[in-house]
């Protein structure tokens, strides 16, 4: 099979339910990462086996389909549009009966207003349905949260509203909506990720729990295609703003996406050139640093012995060796020094 360039593919990508996305940090980049990764149905379904199902494999890729993300409403007069990060259609036998929409909501910090916005996504979903059927099927927005503060706000609506200034007798009346499906990724213990997750995703699982954990990233050795692992690559770039990921991924730019691979190979090969690049530098700098001591000492014992032997004065002394009139200060510093 001939080597593709993965970047030149990514449009390609799009008319099959992927999301476009080009690598850099540029405005909702991390977004456009995330998309792109879970919008495979492969990796879709992982994430809901993992957290849901708590890795058994119960969600097939086949069972999936690619639904619109985007809902539109009027609000003061105005066309407003909401996106969804990712959503798929579950349907289950040959003729493809679809049996619940699933919407999966990153976050990487606490929002309080997260209630609302999952309430606003599902009921949009719904009026959809009823613009189509009588009858609707389910409707389920999963949030995985991946920032390493708590959570602290309440993934309840009624409690994230102000109703103190309501009578008493009117407040139970109030609907409530509340987060069901809320997973957080530190959550999860090493050995919980590993047999959770069998896709790529399972990397991006435990980048966060290592570093979440105020730990260096030390990647496992579990195997996935180039593709997949390349998009995992651009999803930690966006959301650590790290070029070590950007880098890696560059890297791997020119190999066959179906090839398989796995992030110890590609990361740690990058990470040990920056570690060599990074001692070279220091024992150039202190080379540096070595040769300018030895050679101020040098300087110095050769200023004392004129000065002692020919009765000179440290400045007739310093014409005579050249010193450059910016370095003199320091030399007298150190002749006061030695010779008082």
């Amino acid at each position: 099979m001939p080597k593709r360039n993965l970047h030149a593919r990514r449009g390609q990508r799009a008319k099959s339910g992927y999301s476009t996305y080009q690598r850099g940090r540029t405005h909702g980049s991390n977004d456009m990462a995330q998309k792109t990764l879970l919008g495979k149905n492969e990796i879709f379904a992982d994430v809901l086996n993992g957290f849901i199902f708590k890795g058994k494999q119960v969600i097939k890729a086949e069972m999936l389909q690619d639904t619109n993300t985007t809902s539109i409403y009027k609000a003061d007069g105005k066309i407003h549009s909401q996106d969804r990060d990712v959503a798929k259609l579950l349907t289950i036998g040959s003729q493809k009966v679809v049996i619940l929409l699933v919407g999966i909501e990153n976050q990487t910090r606490p929002d309080k207003n997260m209630a609302a916005r999952v309430m606003s996504y599902d009921a949009a979903a719904y009026r959809y349905q009823l613009t189509k059927s009588k009858e609707l099927y389910p409707v389920l927005t999963v949030v995985v949260y991946y920032g390493k503060e708590a959570w602290n706000y309440s993934r309840s609506l009624r409690e994230n509203i102000n109703m103190q200034v309501l009578p008493k007798e009117m407040r139970p009346l109030i609907s409530d909506y509340e987060i069901k499906a809320f997973f957080r990724i530190s959550d999860l213990s090493k050995q919980e990720i590993n047999n959770r997750f069998k896709s790529a995703f399972f990397y991006v699982a435990e980048y966060f729990v290592q570093t979440n954990a105020g730990e260096e990233y030390h990647p496992s050795a579990k195997d996935v295609t180039v593709e997949d692992l390349q998009l995992v690559l651009d999803m930690m770039n966006a959301m650590s703003g790290s070029q070590v990921f950007e880098e890696a991924a560059n890297m791997l730019n020119e190999r066959k996406e179906d090839e398989v691979t796995n992030m110890t190979k590609v990361l740690n090969p990058y990470t040990q050139v920056r570690v060599d690049r990074a001692i070279k530098e220091t024992t150039e700098r202190v080379t540096r640093e070595v040769s300018k001591e030895t050679t101020k000492k040098v300087t110095t014992h050769n200023l004392i012995s004129l000065i002692k032997s020919a009765s000179l004065t440290p400045d007739r002394a310093m014409d005579l060796l050249g010193i450059p009139e910016a370095e003199r200060p320091l030399y007298r510093k150190l002749l006061h020094k030695s010779l008082s």
